[in-house]
């Protein structure tokens, strides 16, 4: 567990995607859906890092938590939205602008350049995975 708090960014985004396209192929065949200790045990990713990335997935509006099993209060999780429009590009670009970029960083002049290129590099990037549903992986 000591190895989730370095993790890196690629490999965080690695277990994101890996998550968000197990719960919707689970979705599409119309399997009961996953809980966080199952997608943990199966596919041997530590439930802290589990429970960190579901819970980002459903901040960024991608999953909904549901109960399960009203006598165990299991939760289980859902995409929330059309799994036949749910891309990678949308997903990655959810996660890239998820939170504030409200600071006082002079983005529009002195640092114009740097901002235009990282922005015009991940919209590229969001283009080009775009035609890859995760219901596809």
């Amino acid at each position: 567990d000591k190895d989730t708090h370095n993790i890196s960014r690629r490999y965080r985004d690695f277990v994101t995607l890996l998550i968000m396209s197990l719960i919707v192929k689970r979705f599409v065949v119309g399997e009961k859906p996953y809980t966080a200790q199952e997608i943990s045990q199966e596919y041997h990713i530590p439930l802290r890092l589990t429970k960190q990335v579901l819970n980002l997935l459903e901040e960024i509006n991608l999953l909904s938590e549901a109960v399960n099993d009203l006598k165990s209060e299991e939760t289980v999780f859902l995409p929330t939205m059309d799994i036949n429009l749910l891309n990678a590009g949308i997903l990655f670009e959810k996660l890239d602008t998820y939170g504030s970029e409200n600071f006082k960083i002079d983005t529009q002049d002195r640092f114009y350049g740097q901002w235009k290129l990282l922005c015009d590099s991940k919209e590229q990037y969001y283009k080009e995975v775009s035609n890859i549903l995760l219901k596809d992986l």
